[in-house]
């Protein structure tokens, strides 16, 4: 969970939009399920962040494997597997939106 806040804490640079055609940059790790960290008026700028939040895993100690046109990447330790996926706003891992 330690690792999890931290994470989210990197995300502080996000420029929040609510512009038709956003992405939002969600994460998860083991423990935790997905959440949303930050939404972006382009898919660029959230792959750009998804990428930072990939090396500062990685500087973690975990292995990194990116997949860039997927736009997302999977981290894995000994005890820790955290995920990151950058996705259109209409989308949600979690499953069907709530109004």
């Amino acid at each position: 969970m330690r690792l999890i806040l931290t994470l989210f804490c990197l995300l502080m640079f996000t420029t929040l939009t609510s512009a038709e055609g956003a992405w939002t940059l969600w994460m998860m790790g083991a423990s935790s399920p997905w959440d949303s960290v930050g939404t972006f008026s382009t898919r660029e700028l959230c792959a750009e962040a998804l990428h930072q939040q990939a090396q500062a895993v990685e500087k973690l100690g975990l292995k990194v494997t990116e997949d860039a046109p997927a736009g997302s990447f999977v981290a894995t330790g000994v005890d820790q597997d955290i995920r990151g996926q950058c996705l259109p706003d209409t989308d949600d891992p979690r499953g069907l939106k709530r109004k």
